[in-house]
């Protein structure tokens, strides 16, 4: 008999995710023009394509340079095959549903068959200003059953009862807690919408014998203190899960015993359910050996890179995902600006899993921080400064340091400080691309000796500082 998805063998685990980029990898250069666009770069065909190594001969890709060259939400990432398309590239599994479909139905059929792998009928994102992220029908059924998978780890079954603190919206975050309920067949409470407060969410306690509650992680404590002052029974919780990253173990210890003085079961589990807001689906931090969330290799390409240099590395640096498993928006090796502690990938040898799970700590937009500008706040990609600096020869070192507002200056500060000879041309082609490589005109570029530039480094540890 197979192994569960979450303990298949090394082996069977590459041959897994081997079939799925051998159906993903050619549709994504065949159905979207900026994949097909880069492929076409590269110098190579759709059916050159389908294993991890062709997969890694493309280039890292980030939101904004996304935005940039495939318009608002990057529609220019989502499949849209035309019914031929689909039957010249389309994997075998596909290609014997189509057949059975036009055999059962004819035309219409057929039509209906593309339309449920592809069309998007569904979309999540992280802000008005980022990324969409879209769903076909089969998408969905994906989705769902990741909710299942990640409510296994997380020790939830159908004889759980979850309230869900998660407000109302158009992300990963609440949809993702969504299907966390639907995918594992428990009884699930949404009571938040938009905008409301805690109340509803205290209310909905009299609803059920709840057993496990999902909460943002900065309200986990606010919540308990809420449902003890409401004298709401909470006796029988044992499962609270953080929209987070992964908690350190002092507040992880300080949601417990908010929980536990709110008359919470004393055999009380705290953990992570987490994932990029471009991801399609949320990871979970294992019940039996917290410290990790658990990934979806048959779904889902991941890799850590340096953010500097873009280059892969076994260590911390920025998190690079690949949706493989999905129709929908195709992501190929996008760099998430997640800060993440590394990927581990030997058997955990106290659960038995082998499904690489991602080491903390992750930490959100640690190169996407938001600042607040005259127009507004925006959200600026300092990968775009080493990318572009990088580019410049003349350019011996460099910082980038973000600054409080000041009494003549009103909003926070980008300053970035270069060092060595650099020509007036270099300069003027620096000036050019940053603001497309950032998202906001920096506020002062400096030249300085490179002494300088190194010196400034060694005192903050780093090449991007932020001193708000």
């Amino acid at each position: 008999m197979a192994a569960p998805w979450d303990r298949r063998s090394p082996a069977e685990l590459t041959r897994v995710q081997g079939v799925a980029l051998q159906k993903w990898l050619p549709s994504v250069v065949d159905f979207t023009s900026h994949w097909g666009a880069v492929a076409s770069r590269l110098g190579v065909e759709s059916d050159q394509l389908g294993t991890r190594e062709d997969l890694l001969r493309f280039p890292t890709s980030r939101e904004r340079e996304l935005l940039a060259v495939a318009g608002p939400g990057a529609a220019g990432v989502v499949l849209r095959p035309s019914e031929d398309q689909v039957k010249a590239v389309a994997s075998t599994g596909t290609l014997f549903g189509i057949a059975g479909a036009i055999r059962n139905g004819g035309k219409d059929a057929l039509r209906r068959a593309v339309l449920e792998e592809y069309k998007p009928v569904h979309v999540h994102r992280r802000d008005v200003q980022g990324l969409a992220v879209a769903y076909s029908r089969r998408d969905l059924d994906v989705l769902h059953r990741t909710g299942q998978r990640a409510a296994t780890i997380l020790g939830l079954t159908e004889d759980d009862y979850l309230v869900s603190a998660i407000p109302a919206g158009p992300n990963l975050t609440f949809w993702g807690t969504y299907h966390l309920g639907l995918g594992s067949s428990m009884l699930a409470l949404h009571p938040r919408g938009h905008g409301d407060g805690l109340g509803p969410v205290v209310e909905s306690f009299d609803l059920a014998p709840t057993t496990a509650v999902a909460v943002l992680p900065d309200e986990a404590v606010e919540l308990a203190e809420e449902l003890a002052a409401a004298d709401a029974t909470v006796s029988r919780v044992r499962t609270i899960v953080l929209l987070g990253p992964v908690p350190t173990d002092e507040f992880r210890a300080e949601v417990a015993e908010a929980w536990r003085a709110a008359g919470a079961a004393s055999d009380l589990a705290v953990l992570a359910l987490w994932a990029p807001p471009e991801s399609r689906s949320l990871w979970a931090e294992q019940r039996e050996h917290p410290g990790s969330l658990v990934t979806y290799p048959d779904l889902e390409v991941i890799e850590v890179v340096d953010p500097l240099t873009g280059l892969v590395t076994d260590g911390p640096g920025d998190l690079v995902l690949s949706s493989i498993g999905w129709a929908g928006t195709a992501l190929v090796r996008f760099q998430t600006g997640c800060w993440v502690g590394g990927i581990a990938t030997e058997v955990d040898e106290a659960t038995g899993r082998t499904a690489p799970r991602i080491l903390s700590e992750q930490v959100p937009d640690t190169w996407q921080p938001t600042l607040a500008t005259v127009d507004g706040s925006v959200r600026v990609d300092l990968r775009g400064i080493a990318a572009t600096v990088g580019s410049i020869g003349s350019i011996s070192n460099w910082i980038v340091e973000l600054r409080k507002p000041t009494s003549r200056i009103k909003h926070d500060r980008l300053v970035l400080e270069i060092g060595g000879d650099v020509p007036d041309e270099d300069l003027a082609r620096l000036s050019d691309a940053l603001p497309t490589a950032l998202g906001v005109e920096p506020t002062m570029v400096k030249v300085v000796a490179p002494a300088q530039v190194a010196a400034r480094i060694a005192e903050t540890g780093s090449v991007f500082v932020d001193l708000r």
